[in-house]
């Protein structure tokens, strides 16, 4: 695979998601090539790709880590550093919240983060994680909320089946504090509704079939090995369906396929258990197939059969062209999920949103970024408020530098999307 570009920039960011799957030689002859320059103007997208402290680790294992710039090694060194501290953090409040809830008799589960299997992340120090996750049923929404609001945390939106809290100060995140304990704390809970009369079972039996998990002798409730990996390719391509979608996701994603390649079992209770959850077959298929466009793998045969032959002409079309392309682009991102989206919508016979709002979307205000709170000095709210303006401003220049290249290629879009199947 080989994707020589006039860029250097992409240039780079290519060699290093090639750096994941090539030998070490090749992998060192190739990022030797660039200069710091280039390696720092890299350096905003390496750390928002999620990819920063995987690939300082890759470049360990190969014994390669000279073939960096001493200057983005040590910041790389250091940001593990910092990382490793964060992460500490993260699990001491996972637990602490987690050993609430079980006093309680709360059912739950603990998502993502630390919960992938090692195969995947073999440490997570590597992960840039930036929130606790926690599966719940519908029915115990209140109680769980009174347990976290219990930890200093304050109810700060529902935005469908997910609840956000957050606790700490304003101060928004900046680069800097990238990989350091921050002062502001996120915990998601995402809850399992009610099923309906009729309904097949699905997620009511994710937290069913859920299990406990040894973490540094502490043991936490976790989804089963078949869930986490159907609930991460359902993560990735919804989120590809949106603006934000991190590469270290696909890193993931085909670091299970290959741990997994060889186990028909567990591709059977894949298969099994996808078929329950809406969206879950296109989504392991999309994934799948993006997984191995960028790093280079073809899944079993178990897998493929019902996943990735199954996807239809414009959605694998969409992954060839721009799937690489939303992966790589610097942030914020560019627009190009909306084909994406729309082609999900038109597959679910989903009524979506015309495509002009999503693409200007002045029709709404951004969320808000800070909170006030009682007694509050006037100072405080007017740092408070050049925030939010320039957040504000940030947003409004993002949607209008990606609308032409957006409208550029949307008949191009329109026309494969079209073709005769």
């Amino acid at each position: 695979m080989n994707w020589k570009s006039p860029n250097r920039g992409l240039r780079l960011k290519n060699a290093i998601l090639a750096s994941f799957f090539e030998p070490a030689s090749k992998v060192a002859q190739s990022l030797e090539s660039f200069s710091g320059r280039d390696w720092r103007n890299a350096l905003s997208w390496l750390d928002m790709s999620g990819l920063a402290l995987y690939l300082l680790d890759r470049l360990a294992i190969l014994d390669i880590k000279a073939c960096l710039p001493i200057p983005v090694l040590d910041r790389l060194e250091l940001n593990l550093a910092q990382n490793r501290g964060r992460t500490e953090w993260l699990f001491r409040e996972a637990v602490v919240i987690s050993q609430a809830m079980m006093k309680d008799n709360i059912p739950f589960a603990i998502l993502k983060g630390f919960t992938l299997p090692p195969e995947v992340v073999s440490d997570p120090v590597l992960r840039c994680q930036a929130d606790i996750d926690i599966l719940i049923r519908e029915t115990d929404a209140i109680a769980a909320r009174e347990v976290v609001l219990g930890f200093g945390y304050d109810h700060d939106s529902i935005k469908g089946s997910e609840w956000a809290f957050m606790a700490g100060t304003d101060k928004p995140m900046t680069m800097e504090s990238l990989y350091k304990v921050r002062p502001q704390r996120m915990v998601e809970l995402h809850l399992i509704p009610v099923p309906c009369e009729g309904a097949l079972p699905g997620a009511e039996d994710r937290l069913a079939r859920s299990r406990l998990r040894s973490f540094h002798n502490i043991e936490l409730p976790v989804l089963s090995p078949v869930d986490i990996f159907v609930q991460q390719a359902v993560h990735i391509f919804t989120h590809l369906c949106s603006e934000n979608t991190r590469a270290v996701w696909l890193l993931e994603y085909w670091r299970h396929v290959e741990a997994r390649r060889d186990d028909s079992a567990f591709w059977r209770e894949t298969k099994s258990t996808a078929e329950k959850e809406p969206v879950a077959e296109v989504s392991i298929g999309a994934v799948t197939l993006m997984s191995a466009h960028l790093f280079g793998q073809s899944a079993p045969k178990e897998l493929s059969s019902w996943s990735v032959d199954r996807l239809s002409p414009a959605m694998r079309s969409w992954i060839e062209l721009y799937g690489r392309r939303v992966l790589v682009v610097d942030p914020p991102g560019n627009k190009f999920y909306l084909f994406l989206k729309r082609q999900v919508n038109a597959g679910t016979g989903t009524t979506s949103t015309r495509w002009y709002r999503s693409l200007l979307p002045f029709h709404w205000w951004p969320k808000r970024i800070t909170h006030g709170h009682s007694g509050e000095r006037l100072a405080a709210r007017l740092a408070r408020y050049r925030i939010e303006a320039s957040f504000v401003l940030y947003r409004l220049r993002f949607h209008i530098r990606t609308c032409i290249p957006f409208v550029l290629e949307s008949r191009r879009w329109k026309g494969i999307a079209d073709s005769p199947k």
